[in-house]
């Protein structure tokens, strides 16, 4: 399982019932699935009858290796009906023992599932799925050299334009052999025939489009570049196809620095998440974190909880302890918790060593200048202090370490390529001075080494494998891969996958900065805003949220926007198993049972769960009982005067079902000065008469109920794209504040909701879900709502 829960958290409530596991749910795990994906496996009514059918067809129900499990898995979420299938044991006899390997033979395998013949004939079948077809490597270069020369002049017109297309023929004509392997021989026959990239191979062309509609969605952001991948359902194969990113000449490793390195990872997958401690964690954040985390732990590897604290300016020690906290909190256990600023004398050292090799210079131009400079692009004039002698540029670097120069006097300058198409290797910087005390590494430096220069070199030091970032760093492959490559050290496999946005919210951290320095919310922990803090105290749990994100997976577009309805499901589906129910109102409307005597009671029994969820997992049956007096209380909006046949709520002369209890029928009313309903006095059927089968509303008694705040939460902004109006044009996203964002309600409850304690989960009945905020004390309990039960009924509530 890639998301664990922690739970024990001061936001949330203590859950320590263990859930008796379903049937299905044993057989899934007896196959080899983790216990997650079994879980939801069993619990989901498309793919679990499917993957129990195919088990049982495949005679393993008494459990077989993972690998086979993950096999039949595959098979059954690819296999549309099962109405349809043909030959289904003959078939899966070959999967079982071994004979379907490769992810082109599962998907000729469900082909045949649905198409092939009948009766069965196995010598169609293996033809079909290529079934005794030994690939070694050097069948595989054959195939590949003779597809080279029959795409001969395609490649000399195009070179690696072409690319893209001839592998397509490639992995056509050899789908059934390993497509590592496939891809591996492909780079390196292709290699030798075109030679190293040149810089004209890695400028793109322009390509020719069609004009677009205007719309309202930022479309310069969302091109998508792929499908979207999820990490828990790839395979190996899919996932080394995956990390290929886009190659640079001086990308890669020689076969003594790869060895030293598998020889110090033991050839086990790394991965790190590396964020900067200069704010809170947001939902982005918890995708990358599921991501990195996720793809080691599916893989067999490690992660590192890397703080890229380069910048004192702006990083805090409070910020790295709730880094840390909020990492916990996921469920994700880092391998080591690991600081850029504990290597600073060794960056300094490799700086030191760039200087020497004539690599690296200290200048004195203004920022202001280098950035006139950069508007001229390849035609810029180089630095004046470009070519000063080394020994001067080291004489330099060690004055800058010293304090002798002020902030923005010098800084240091790699020395790469300012006629390059890419402006990340016009000369970046490497150090500047800073004179401001860092909040790990003390008062020791002065002088700090940037984000460009400071990130890849430990990642290769930390012996990094698989460096992923987000698509806004695409573009510094060139200078990430330069300097590891002057440095002669470990180079890591870098991938990009796109940002994640929610609509009607916003992720920038200049932005959640100033909503909560201009009061537009009350906090880092407002629960509108998208914080993991936020989410927290809006009572999402880590379940939801990592549920969400691997629901998202991840993909090459440059932003991945999401609807906050989609949060809200993932939400809704995590807290509906511990959230007990109970019933409140939020705005009441008085009833008086005018046939129940004055000083009668009547104990009425509830649940915590609905026994439909005993399917889920959820095993508690324990009860709770409220009363029902002749005064009681109803909600407002549950009572029109007149109404049509749609509505299921209470109106003169009509009958409803008052929740885990009995029938009434609204008599007469009692309004004020204004006509609006003060009193409905009511008849109560004890007996329950009349059937009811729509209008059943919760209610709460009228004796001595508890009284308590609930914060009603809507989306902060009105738009779904904060800044763009309907139209596609810039606004500033301040104007689109949704003033309704945050609803305040006095609610009654009965007596039972008086022990509710800070950072427990309720469902309340017809109403959504609610988390106790931990600023309640037991004479203010206050409610958040996270949720309501669903969009469809938060939209009714709102008419």
């Amino acid at each position: 399982s890639i998301n664990l829960i922690i739970f024990g958290d001061p936001y949330a409530a203590k859950h320590t019932d263990a859930f008796e596991m379903n049937e299905d749910e044993k057989l899934f795990l007896a196959i080899g699935l983790d216990a997650k994906k079994a879980k939801l496996c069993a619990t989901n009514a498309k793919v679990g009858p499917k993957l129990k059918h195919v088990v049982e067809a495949a005679n393993v129900k008494d459990g077989c290796d993972s690998s086979t499990g993950i096999l039949l898995y595959k098979i059954a979420t690819q296999v549309k009906s099962l109405d349809s299938l043909k030959n289904l044991k003959e078939v899966l006899g070959y999967a079982t023992a071994g004979k379907i390997k490769s992810s082109g033979q599962i998907t000729e395998l469900v082909k045949y599932l649905t198409n092939g013949r009948e009766p069965f004939d196995p010598k169609d079948f293996e033809e079909a799925c290529g079934i005794g077809q030994n690939y070694t490597a050097e069948t595989i270069r054959k195939r590949i050299l003779e597809i080279l020369d029959e795409a001969k002049s395609l490649l000399e017109e195009k070179r690696y334009a072409a690319m893209h297309m001839v592998y397509g023929k490639v992995r056509s004509s050899l789908k059934f052999a390993d497509g590592l392997t496939v891809k591996q021989e492909f780079d390196k026959a292709l290699e030798e025939r075109l030679g190293p990239r040149t810089k004209d191979d890695n400028t793109k062309k322009p390509k020719k489009t069609k004009k677009k509609k205007a719309t309202s969605s930022p479309q310069e952001e969302t091109k998508d570049e792929s499908k979207t991948a999820n990490v828990a359902h790839m395979s190996t194969e899919d996932l080394m196809v995956m990390f290929s990113g886009r190659s640079i000449p001086w990308d890669k490793n020689s076969e003594e620095i790869k060895c030293a390195h598998i020889k110090r990872t033991g050839g086990k997958m790394r991965t790190r998440f590396p964020p900067e401690p200069n704010g809170y964690l947001h939902i982005g954040h918890a995708k990358a974190m599921n991501f990195n985390f996720g793809v080691a732990k599916k893989f067999g590897g490690v992660t590192f909880l890397r703080f890229d604290d380069t910048n004192p300016e702006a990083e805090k020690k409070e910020y790295i302890d709730n880094i840390i906290e909020n990492v916990k909190y996921m469920g994700h256990n880092p391998y080591k918790i690991t600081y850029s600023s504990d290597s600073f004398q060794k960056l300094y050292d490799f700086a030191v060593y760039l200087i020497k090799k004539d690599k690296a210079y200290v200048c004195h131009m203004t920022g202001e200048k280098v950035k006139e400079s950069k508007k001229l692009k390849q035609n810029q004039p180089p630095s004046p202090w470009r070519d000063r002698p080394v020994e001067e540029s080291l004489f330099e670097f060690d004055r800058m370490r010293k304090g002798y120069y002020g902030e923005g006097k010098a800084t240091l300058r790699l020395k790469m390529d300012i006629t390059h198409d890419n402006p990340n290797m016009w000369d970046i910087i490497a150090y500047r001075i800073i004179f401001k005390e860092h909040p790990h590494a003390g008062r020791k430096w002065c002088i700090y080494p940037t984000y460009d220069f400071t990130h890849c070199i430990i990642d290769s030091l930390e012996d990094i494998t698989h460096s992923c970032c987000t698509m806004e760093f695409e573009n510094r492959r060139e200078s990430y891969y330069w300097l590891l490559d002057e440095l002669n050290i470990f180079k890591p496999n870098v991938w990009e996958y796109g940002r994640l946005n929610i609509k009607s919210n916003v992720l920038s951290k200049r932005k959640l900065k100033q909503l909560v320095v201009e009061g537009h919310v009350k906090g880092w922990d407002d629960p509108r805003l998208l914080t993991i803090n936020g989410l927290r105290r809006r009572g999402f749990t880590a379940e939801g949220i990592n549920q969400f994100c691997e629901d998202m997976g991840v993909s090459r577009a440059v932003v991945s926007w999401a609807p906050y309805e989609r949060l809200e499901q993932c939400g809704r589906a995590a807290l509906n198993i511990v959230s007990p129910r109970r019933m409140v109102i939020l705005d009441p409307l008085r009833v008086e049972l005018t046939n129940l005597e004055k000083n009668r009671t009547v104990e009425v029994e509830c649940r915590n769960f609905p026994e439909s969820l005993r399917e889920l997992g959820v095993e508690d049956e324990k009860t709770f009982k409220v009363s029902l007096t002749r005064t009681l209380y109803i909600e407002r909006k549950d009572f029109r005067k007149s109404a049509n046949k749609s509505y299921f709520g209470l109106t003169p002369g009509k009958t409803v079902r008052l929740l885990h209890a009995f029938n009434i029928t609204c008599e007469r009313i009692d309004e004020d000065e204004k006509g609006n309903p003060k009193t409905l006095y009511c008849t109560i059927d004890i007996e329950n008469k009349i059937k009811i089968k729509k209008g059943f509303l919760h209610w709460v008694s009228g004796s001595n109920p508890i009284r308590f705040t609930a914060n009603l939460y809507d989306k902060l902004f009105l738009a779904d794209y904060p800044g763009l109006d309907e139209d596609g044009e810039k606004v500033h996203y301040l104007t689109q504040l949704n003033p309704k964002s945050l609803e305040v309600a006095r609610g009654i409850a009965d007596q039972v909701l008086s022990s509710a304690k800070p950072g427990e989960h309720y469902q309340f009945e017809r109403l959504g879900f609610f988390f106790v905020d931990p600023d309640s004390t037991p004479g203010n309990i206050i409610f958040n709502r996270t949720m309501s039960l669903s969009a469809g009924r938060a939209k009714k509530m709102k008419k």
